[in-house]
């Protein structure tokens, strides 16, 4: 906008200073043509009065009309006698008239004075030539300044339009760019929106399953009614515990605080899952220490590399599942468990594992390693524990090999 005003200006300033110098070169292009013709003119007539002065004698007559024709001459002249020079070769003329009219009479006097007369009026003439040739080249250096000064705003006015159109280029480029950003961004806020519906129905269909089936040993005969009932009230609350978690997290975009006992959640997850572990090896190695989250959030992230480890199990053997938990520094150093800031958990077991492209990908909502027929999943619970401890300032790490097993280290802040 500044440089569209800038330019608006100088083209304003351009049209003001071409009509200035025109009007000037006019102004002084008629002076030039007025007082070269009158002077001529004026020159030629004071000639011929002299002429007339230098004649046979005059009667008083005659030299009344001689004497008043010149000065009607110099009264007309005396105004533009200014250039240089020419006021005191004016004044000598002058007073040349003035002793040819006092000795018209003595003829030895008179024709020196006429030619004195004749050279002044020579001198006259070539001083008017000269101021002639002056007033040319000053209507000259005036055009010439008047084109430099054009050809300066015109240059001025060329990068300031040059200006004018870049920044419009880069604004309608920022532009676009912000167009695509915006889409973009519109994209990315869809896939969170179809992540987020995935993870909520992911994550509350772990806590059913145990309810679903705890609720159909209750149809068989010599059940355990109370702790089977017990089993299915801790599934509700895990439920309930969940459902806020994830509002949560989906609203203030972090998780929900609170104090999860590592020991206490493995062995519940464990239990929940016990009729699809009844036929594997567990090992656990689990120090004292509790994550700085709800209970349900780390359940949740422990069931869901559970639940992996269960469904990509190795077909002809028997499943190893280990866990082992314990306190670290921030520093990845060891420190005492009262003075730990980290809890890392490492989940390992020996299924079909992943090719080193399937490991870049593993995290990806949506991704499966291994879309085997028959296993059930939507590729989100990988993606579901990165972005819950992101959410929650902590990482996880993966290293998996095919037909080796996989292992998922887990670092959570301390409570």
């Amino acid at each position: 906008m500044v440089a569209l005003v800038a330019v608006v200006g100088l083209a304003v300033a351009n049209i003001g200073l071409d009509l200035m110098i025109g009007h000037q070169t006019a102004v002084r292009t008629g002076q030039l043509v007025d007082d070269s013709l009158r002077s001529v003119a004026l020159a030629d007539d004071l000639r011929y009065q002299a002429h007339r002065l230098s004649a046979a004698p005059l009667d008083r007559a005659q030299l009344i009309s001689i004497a008043g024709q010149i000065g009607a001459d110099a009264r007309e002249y005396d105004p533009i006698a200014t250039g240089l020079g020419e006021r005191t070769e004016w004044s000598t003329l002058q007073l040349l008239f003035g002793r040819l009219q006092k000795e018209h009479e003595d003829p030895g006097s008179i024709a020196p004075l006429v030619a004195a007369i004749e050279e002044s009026i020579a001198r006259l003439i070539a001083i008017n030539q000269r101021a002639a040739r002056d007033h040319e080249a000053a209507i000259a250096e005036l055009h010439h300044h008047g084109l430099i000064i054009d050809a300066a705003i015109g240059a001025i006015m060329l990068v300031l339009a040059i200006g004018v159109g870049l920044a419009l280029l880069h604004s309608l480029h920022r532009q676009r760019q912000l167009g695509r950003m915006h889409i973009a961004a519109m994209d990315e806020r869809n896939r969170e929106l179809e992540a987020f519906a995935g993870r909520v129905a992911h994550d509350l269909r772990g806590p059913l399953t145990p309810v679903a089936m705890n609720t159909s040993l209750l149809l068989k005969p010599g059940t355990d009614v109370p702790a089977v009932a017990a089993r299915i009230h801790r599934s509700v609350e895990r439920m309930a515990e969940l459902i806020d978690d994830l509002l949560a997290l989906s609203v203030a975009g972090r998780v929900r605080a609170g104090r999860g006992d590592v020991a206490t959640v493995v062995h519940e997850v464990l239990d929940d899952l016990r009729f699809e572990l009844h036929d594997a090896d567990i090992t656990l190695t689990i120090a004292n220490c509790a994550t700085a989250c709800s209970p349900g959030v780390l359940a949740q992230l422990m069931r869901n590399l559970v639940t992996n480890a269960i469904k990509y199990r190795g077909a002809d053997r028997r499943l190893l599942l280990k866990i082992d938990a314990m306190p670290r520094g921030g520093d990845a150093t060891a420190r005492p468990a009262n003075d730990a800031t980290l809890v890392e958990i490492v989940v390992t077991d020996n299924g079909v594992g992943m090719t080193r492209e399937a490991v870049a990908h593993a995290f990806d909502p949506f991704y499966r390693a291994n879309p085997t027929p028959g296993i059930p999943g939507h590729g989100l619970g990988l993606a579901i524990v990165k972005r819950t401890l992101d959410a929650m300032g902590g990482d996880c790490h993966l290293a998996s090999a095919p037909n080796e097993g996989t292992s998922v280290t887990l670092r959570l802040p301390a409570a």
